[in-house]
């Protein structure tokens, strides 16, 4: 594709080399989804052959100024569904940027003739919102983030949360505990998530597709794993139950991955058992802060976080613009 001139910002196509600079535009723009050069490294060598991908930088002089792509999630695959991204420098919002990286983006998905493209938002950035709007983009989902201040995280209320669920013989085990690389583990991690992921809020035009073993195991792999917190709920040789803490590249700060237990076994007390173990392990790292994530109607996982003293932040919001018209 050719280079396009436009007053003193240079569009291009993204280059390894770019990896630090769109990182360090991500994060400034959504700390709480704070990612590396390594993990957008990782996510781009690790994408299946068959999830479309392409990325585009805004340049000023020599400074990657924004950034936008279109991609297709492996977990939530169709063909001609897209998720897009788009990310401007706060320095550099209202000068046009924005808007040639969509239409460039867009253009660019339009010849797979797609029936949907979807972004993402916070409920407080006004200006994003607005520009997505005025494209046809409408919201059809919503989420929470919370966060958790550690130093002030009391585990001594909750001392009689674990013995409980021990008592009625389940085990809250690490991967680290484990084995993370032993094959017999991670199969039955995946035998377990593929239950537990069936449960999973999500916005209702995602497509479920079943992830094959292969690429669970690579999720496993990502740069941040934390396996000392990466807990799972064990029943004899069955893995019922998972809550995971991540790495984040933020000093003293920790993430939530996925938090399920298998059918069967809810509303015994094991996920609060599990997030528990969690917290006090990251309390005695020494973190700082906890962040997680929860679907807006999740009143099971969100009764949880509550009671563990997680704060809300501005909601998030899914938006969908569709072609089907």
């Amino acid at each position: 594709m050719q280079v396009q001139e436009h007053l003193t910002a240079t569009i291009r196509p993204f280059d390894p080399t770019d990896y630090d600079a769109i990182a360090r535009l991500h994060s400034v723009n959504f700390p709480e989804f704070a990612m590396d050069a390594a993990e957008w490294r990782f996510d781009d060598e690790h994408r299946p052959e068959h999830c479309r991908s392409a990325r585009w930088v805004a340049e000023q002089g020599d400074q990657v100024v924004a950034f936008a792509q279109y991609d297709q999630h492996a977990g939530h695959y169709h063909p001609r569904k897209f998720h897009l991204a788009l990310v401007v420098d706060p320095d550099h919002l209202g000068r046009g940027i924005g808007r040639r990286l969509f239409d460039l983006v867009l253009a660019a998905v339009r010849v797979f003739d797609p029936l949907s493209v979807d972004v993402w938002s916070r409920e407080d950035m006004s200006g994003r919102i607005g520009f997505f709007a005025r494209r046809g983009f409408i919201e059809d989902w919503r989420m929470w983030t919370s966060a958790l201040d550690l130093t002030a995280f009391d585990p001594s209320r909750f001392a009689h949360v674990v013995p409980a669920v021990e008592a009625r013989g389940i085990q809250i085990r690490s991967l680290a505990d484990l084995g993370p690389t032993d094959p017999v583990v991670r199969r039955r991690l995946y035998e377990m998530w593929l239950e537990v992921r069936q449960d999973v809020p999500d916005p209702a035009t995602d497509d479920y597709v079943v992830v094959p073993f292969e690429r669970f195991q690579e999720n496993i792999d990502r740069p941040y794993l934390l396996p000392a917190g990466y807990f799972v709920a064990v029943d004899g040789d069955q893995y019922v139950g998972t809550s995971q803490l991540w790495m984040s590249p933020e000093a003293g700060v920790l993430r939530t991955g996925l938090t399920g237990v298998r059918r069967a076994y809810r509303r015994r007390g094991i996920a609060l058992a599990m997030k528990v173990r969690s917290l006090e392990l990251g309390q005695r790292l020494g973190y700082q802060r906890v962040i997680t994530e929860n679907e807006l109607h999740n009143q099971g996982m969100l009764a949880i976080n509550d009671e563990l003293g997680f704060v809300k932040n501005p909601a998030w919001a899914h938006y969908l613009k569709s072609f089907e018209a």
